[in-house]
């Protein structure tokens, strides 16, 4: 069974934006990590973004894929680049990431905290960005068994600075999103199966 996208009913594609006040001293970045300007600071808001794939994998091939922070990472998610990636520390369930990614012209980063200690489930809480609100924002992937594969959610929550780069990227967030990040999960596990197929 390769990747499949569900349909509308069976797949809840939920949008969802709240208005959140400015998360006071959020911000700690540290040495070696590029630091947001004071300026964006300020938010605009909370938006979630959820989108459900059914895959043939595993669970567990499908969650080890959210930490695997090897070469191998920006054959499976294609918004990342390795040459924009840096592991600062990493322990048996957890690690301290930064990554970048190009948009045109514009990098966004985010340095996040990477959690998988809890069965099922694997989350980044962003800890410093040019582009995100930190200890708000983050990502996450949960997957559980179902028949021959796995049904795998992946969860966008970001709150955008309020300076003219937290502007742009939460409005484009929150018109287009939906279906980039619909896409973009899709294809994140059809790589995934084309490396676990090449494995021998």
């Amino acid at each position: 069974m390769g990747t499949t996208k569900l349909s509308r009913s069976q797949r809840p594609f939920e949008t969802q934006q709240v208005l959140l006040p400015r998360e006071r001293g959020a911000s700690r970045p540290q040495s070696g990590t590029p630091k947001s300007s004071d300026a964006d600071v300020a938010s605009v808001g909370m938006t979630t973004i959820r989108a459900v794939v059914e895959t043939s994998l595993p669970p567990e091939r499908a969650l080890k894929a959210a930490y695997d922070f090897s070469e191998r990472r920006e054959r499976i998610w294609p918004a990342v680049s390795t040459k924009r990636l840096q592991v600062h520390s990493e322990k048996e369930a957890e690690a301290e990431v930064t990554e970048g990614t190009r948009a045109g012209p514009i990098v966004n980063w985010e340095r996040c905290r990477y959690d998988w200690s809890q069965p099922s489930s694997v989350k980044a809480i962003v800890t410093d960005s040019n582009v995100y609100q930190p200890w708000v924002s983050s990502w996450e992937i949960k997957a559980t068994a179902e028949g021959a594969g796995s049904r795998v959610e992946m969860i966008w929550a970001r709150e955008f600075k309020r300076g003219p780069r937290g502007r742009l990227f939460g409005f484009l967030f929150g018109k287009i999103g939906e279906r980039i990040f619909d896409k973009y999960a899709r294809d994140v596990l059809k790589n995934l199966e084309k490396l676990e197929g090449e494995l021998p």
